[in-house]
């Protein structure tokens, strides 16, 4: 027997083993052992693929419903990592914390992260503003970002630079803000500041000087190479929305 005939024989034994033990149809085995090869292939493709799929899905599914029933599985996973006292443990709940809205722990582990030769880390300080501002105490959060321009005056912080003219425009200094969103529209990766800055236009009735900005949004975000994260897709319907 050719070489080649003999290892088709050889796997459809093995495809014939696996249809007993896994309880396929015993038609199965005539065709593996009778057609080798033609009953090869008619296996993987009627059988084992679906398979593959289902098992898939199946663990999809599986994952899917573990979130239904255990929401804050990933919140409660980050709170037992966070008693591993590190700043890498604080800086990941504090994260978390603030997808989930609560503002208050957010802020409180920040602080708690932002100690010693951390005290003018970047992505701390710039975490903690945010979690001021969404908290609503924007006083606050300019103290946190002049705390880091001040210790690193010639950083680039592009999240702190937009947090910061978020902050002036909470305060009702929207002149200020103006200039800031303008600035900061310029370099910032995203949808979000432009869309921003374009909404405060709006706000200081400019409307005229906001749709080409609106547009800019829409034609961004469908640009060659682009990659749109799901906040950008949720500023893309403010632009959208407002065309």
């Amino acid at each position: 027997m050719p070489l080649i005939g003999l290892m088709h024989l050889v796997i459809g034994v093995g495809f014939a083993v696996h249809a007993m033990r896994t309880g396929r149809p015993q038609y199965w085995m005539y065709i593996l052992l009778f057609v080798p090869l033609i009953g090869s292939i008619a296996y993987v493709l009627l059988e084992l693929l679906p398979e593959m799929a289902q098992t898939r899905r199946a663990q999809k599914v599986k994952g899917d419903v573990a979130d239904l029933i255990h929401p804050h599985r990933e919140f409660n996973r980050r709170i037992e990592a966070a008693r591993v006292d590190t700043v890498e443990t604080k800086l990941a709940l504090a994260e978390e914390c603030e997808r989930k809205g609560m503002w208050d722990e957010a802020i409180r582990l920040y602080q708690a992260a932002a100690q010693g030769i951390y005290a003018s880390d970047g992505q701390l300080l710039t975490g903690l503003a945010r979690a001021q501002l969404n908290c609503g105490d924007a006083p606050a959060a300019i103290d946190t970002l002049n705390r880091l321009r001040a210790a690193d005056p010639d950083g680039s912080y592009p999240e702190a630079h937009l947090i910061y003219a978020r902050c002036l425009e909470d305060l009702g200094r929207l002149t200020e803000a103006e200039a800031e969103f303008q600035a900061i529209a310029a370099y910032y990766v995203g949808l979000e500041a432009r869309t921003r800055y374009a909404l405060l236009l709006v706000r200081n009735g400019n409307v005229a000087k906001a749709r080409p900005l609106f547009e800019e949004v829409v034609r961004a975000s469908s640009a060659r190479g682009v990659v749109i994260t799901d906040a950008d897709r949720d500023w893309l319907k403010v632009a959208k929305a407002n065309l």
